[in-house]
């Protein structure tokens, strides 16, 4: 997709971050936004306005749960009647988490499937159908590196965005030959309010392989990810250090990847001990 204007853009998670950041930049291209948010923000929404091309531009804002199956599809139904189908998802709903396995219970993890995976699944059974109707319409789902790379501590998270990934990959085989176009936006760490919170209690060992990949500002990751739209590619990965990884865990056999980032957790691990909080 090339020229925003006029194209109606449906955002998830629009309420902070990157889904922010995003709703501003292509209102400030000259797209119709249609925003769905868990928790309305009525700031946020006068910055969409505020960053609007023209004032012919819609802004729309609708309450969300994307875990919330029945909710997805009531609610972008409506969207649809009142501001038109949408000729760009971009699927930023999500949350993040950092924590061992044998210390996160059920419904933590749980909890990140349903948002992560299954909100994911939800909202595009919502926009499919309104696309495919027009014989054209364009997704825009959002992985992650950790939905690319294996990360200590990730667990719950890792398992949600790979799974993602997966379905990012398998669904655009099923729908490019009808006229939609998949893509998969894959940032490593960015620097979002809800990063400074998963800091404090993230593991050493996760902190040193997060390392590798590096910290983008949300600036960064929206023009990685504006561009990455223009050209077209499947996976979006923005920041040349996340390019980087990328390339390298496809192209180094999995058990040299495995021997360096072991030497790198064994480290973390070794001056934790050493060094306790």
């Amino acid at each position: 997709m090339h020229d925003f204007a006029n194209k109606t853009v449906y955002i998830t998670g629009a309420a902070s971050g990157m889904g922010l950041l995003t709703a501003k930049r292509l209102a400030g291209l000259g797209a119709h936004i249609v925003c769905f948010e868990r928790s309305p923000n009525d700031a946020a929404l006068a910055e969409i306005q505020a960053a609007c091309l023209t004032p012919t531009q819609q802004v729309r804002r609708y309450q969300l749960d994307v875990a919330n199956r029945d909710q997805v599809l009531a609610v972008i139904a409506q969207a649809a009647v009142q501001a038109g189908s949408p000729d760009l998802l971009v699927h930023m709903a999500g949350i993040g988490g950092v924590a061992e396995f044998v210390d996160m219970p059920f419904e933590q993890f749980d909890q990140m499937l349903q948002i992560n995976l299954y909100g994911t699944r939800h909202v595009c059974e919502a926009v499919l159908p309104l696309m495919l109707q027009r014989g054209h319409g364009h997704l825009l789902l959002v992985g992650s590196m950790g939905g690319i790379v294996p990360v200590y501590g990730y667990t719950a998270y890792g398992t949600s965005k790979f799974a993602v990934v997966g379905f990012a990959q398998s669904l655009r085989y099923e729908l490019k030959p009808r006229g939609i176009q998949v893509q998969c936006f894959c940032p490593g760490e960015v620097a979002t309010p809800a990063l400074a919170a998963e800091r404090e209690a993230t593991h050493p060992a996760t902190r040193a392989l997060k390392l590798i990949g590096g910290t983008l500002t949300t600036d960064q990751a929206i023009d990685g990810l504006l561009a990455g739209l223009q050209r077209g590619e499947f996976f979006i990965t923005p920041g040349w250090k996340t390019r980087l990884v990328h390339w390298a865990v496809r192209l180094t056999p999995p058990a040299l990847w495995q021997l360096i980032t072991d030497g790198i957790v064994s480290r973390a691990l070794r001056q934790s001990r050493n060094n306790p909080a």
